[in-house]
This record gives structure tokens, sequence and C-alpha cells, in this order.
């Protein structure tokens, strides 16, 4: 009784415990809410194109990605009452790849395109699973319990589509019959996380989380003639390395 009289006196969000609210070994938590990708740090290197011409580097061309927002739904399992596995997953996020600079695929004598006027250049769908082994703080019945964590990521890219412009140009060059294609690679991250939890309730938790994940593609748009011959082929290497944030709620089953 003293004790329960001594922590309701202290601080609202002190680490009062209780066995109801018990983050331990064995406890399965199950969270959801919205995600912020800060896209502020990403790059693209000079778009290289090669056909029959040659290999020309369109100096002064770059790109970055637009934030944007998500969802994300996580599982959380204790396998002590400190250490957890955590897989995080959202609802693959529209991402906007926006560029400047003059494209001058056949050299500095041909004919260019400013992909400033082109805005965005490309959309692409994003899926990006992070499997993270997180170490919680304090006791597994602390009412708040922060966390770190180091993760792994896999991602890769669907639905990728070309401004209509910069597409029609490229269908030009592919000639009749011919297409267009544009790929990013997937690729393996590494990914850090920190956070922390609050007990609401004796099953409920709000998490709040910031994680940044090194993230690298490829991106790869053709011109291919009807033959299937590749007569233009254009590639940058994007540097996104978002900042995660990550607000929700999660129920301990």
């Amino acid at each position: 009784m003293f004790k329960k009289i001594a922590c309701l006196a202290l601080i609202p969000g002190a680490i009062c415990t209780s066995s109801a609210m018990a983050q331990s070994a064995g406890s399965l938590i199950t969270s959801a809410g919205g995600v912020w990708l800060d896209f502020a740090p990403s790059s693209a290197t000079s778009l290289q194109s090669s056909s029959a011409l040659g290999t020309f580097t369109s100096t002064g061309t770059g790109g970055q990605i637009h934030n944007t927002f998500t969802l994300e739904l996580s599982n959380t399992y204790f396998v002590t009452d400190n250490i957890a596995v955590d897989l995080a997953a959202g609802i693959p996020p529209k991402l906007q790849l926006f560029a400047q600079g003059k494209a001058a695929p056949f050299g500095a004598g041909g004919p260019s395109l400013n992909l400033g006027n082109l805005q965005p250049l490309a959309t692409t769908r994003s899926w990006s699973p992070i499997l993270f082994l997180k170490y919680f703080f304090f006791d597994a019945q602390a009412k708040l319990r922060p966390f770190v964590g180091v993760g792994v990521n896999y991602t890769w890219f669907s639905h990728t589509n070309l401004n209509s412009r910069f597409g029609g140009a490229l269908q030009q060059i592919a000639g009749p019959g011919g297409q267009v294609t544009a790929s990013l690679s997937p690729s393996w991250n590494p990914a850090f996380v920190a956070g922390a939890s609050y007990n609401i309730s004796k099953n409920w938790y709000a998490t709040a989380s910031v994680t940044y994940l090194s993230l690298k593609t490829n991106a790869t748009v053709n011109a291919v003639a009807a033959n299937g011959q590749t007569v233009l082929s254009n590639k940058t290497h994007i540097t996104a390395d978002p900042v995660i944030v990550f607000l929700g709620l999660g129920y301990r089953f």
C-alpha cells in the first residue's frame, strides 16, 4: 500500500510498475499508426545515357524524393523482458521523384530536355519491411520504456511510372512498335531506431519512434526498339536515407 501511494505521488509518466502492464518475455504487441517519411537528405547522380553514339553524362542533372505519409503495422515479440524482435511494414507509399537540369542523352550537340519542367519526373511504390532487434530499458512492468534497435531492410519497387512528356520523348527514340521501360533496383539496407513505449491501460500502449534507413537504388530508363534492342539506356544512382517518424497505438496479446 505504501509503495502504491509513493508511486502515485511521483510526476505523471514516471516509472511506476504493475504486473498487469508487463512487457515481459513471451509478450506479443501489435501496433498500428501513421508514418511520416522525411526524404530531405535524398539525392541523385547526374544522368548517364548510353546509345550507339556513345555514353554521355548530363552534367548538372540531379533529383530528390519528396516527403510523404503512409500507415504502418508492426509486431513486437519479447524474447526476454528487455530484448524484442520487431517486424515493421507499411502500406507501400507512393514516392515522387523530382529532377533538375537538362538531359542531353546524345551529347552536347544533340537534343536536350529540361527535367525541371517535368514535375514529378517519375512515381513509384516502395515496399520496405524492416526486421528489428530492439532493447527496451527499465523493468518489464515499467509504465514508460525507452528503446533502441538495429535492423535490416529489404526494399523493392513496383508501379514505376514516368512523366508523360518524358516517356513520350523516349517513345519517339524507341520508334514505332517500341516501348519505354523504367525500373528501380532492390536493395538490402541497414536501419536504426530509437523510441519509447508508454502503457495506457492493462493491454494498450502508445508508441513513438524515429528510424533512420540507409536506402540506395539504381534507376534505369530504357528506350527499346520493336526488335527488342535497347536504343537508349539512361541511368542514375539514387541515395534516399529517409528519416521515418512513427506514432501509433499497440495492443498486448
